[in-house]
């Protein structure tokens, strides 16, 4: 995970914070803690009272005579930051391809069972392959194992063997059932990606700004980018 840009402009403040467990992977959210003396991780669902990104790492001790632990943190609440999405819980895992399996001349539906169990109404669904190449419209319709629909059809008829990838994230809604996928990021279990085959809604408090998939890579190199929004620097959590 990544810094892509301030919202507002200017510059990345980083700043020292001091730790309440080690940090040993650069790149992962950073938490206030109720109960340990420094910042602390989050959960892969929950961080709240969140600080930013960490960009080094640090190790706590309570040892007399050792180093006081101490991490880097990109601090600015209003940081968007820049997560991989993964096919699995596991980072770097390559997103799911799905491969249409029914003619569907009005363009809404894509018919394949690899859409999984994971309620994705509310997220996006991409075309990387066929007619509709490079289009992206928001999932209004999941149907467990079988299909997803859209309600803005895509341009061109949805034909056998297109492929898409279908993620529980978009960047509008309003957070309601349905209406969630701009809601919420899952983080990988490493904590420095984006898990994309949970239900939409899922995942640590945040505001989802831009889906980003890669034209040329679509499984391995696509991000969701997006705010942290339960943080200690902009609204009083604590």
């Amino acid at each position: 995970m990544i810094l892509a840009y301030p919202m507002h402009g200017g510059g990345e403040n980083v700043r020292k914070f001091k730790i309440g467990i080690s940090f040993t992977t650069a790149g992962v959210p950073a938490i206030m803690s109720a109960t340990l003396p420094g910042v602390v991780l989050p959960s892969v669902s929950a961080a709240a009272d969140a600080i930013g990104v960490t960009t080094d790492t640090g190790t706590y001790s309570t040892t007399q005579g050792d180093a006081e632990g101490l991490v880097s943190v990109m601090w600015r609440p209003d940081n968007v930051y820049k997560a991989l999405m993964s096919g699995a819980a596991v980072a770097g895992t390559a997103l799911v391809r799905l491969v249409n399996t029914a003619v569907d001349a009005a363009g809404l539906t894509v018919t394949d069972a690899d859409v999984g169990t994971a309620d994705m109404d509310g997220g996006s669904l991409y075309c990387i392959k066929g007619a509709n190449l490079s289009q992206s419209r928001v999932v209004t319709t999941f149907t467990s194992g079988a299909s997803v629909a859209v309600t803005v059809p895509f341009l061109n008829d949805i034909a056998v063997d297109d492929e898409f990838i279908l993620l529980p994230y978009a960047d509008v809604g309003t957070g309601a059932a349905g209406a969630d996928g701009n809601s919420a990021v899952q983080l990988t279990t490493d904590l420095t990606g984006a898990n994309a085959i949970i239900a939409s809604g899922t995942g640590i408090n945040a505001v989802v700004v831009e889906v980003y998939v890669d034209p040329n890579d679509p499984t391995t190199k696509s991000y969701v980018l997006f705010k942290l929004a339960d943080h200690v620097y902009d609204i009083d959590t604590i």
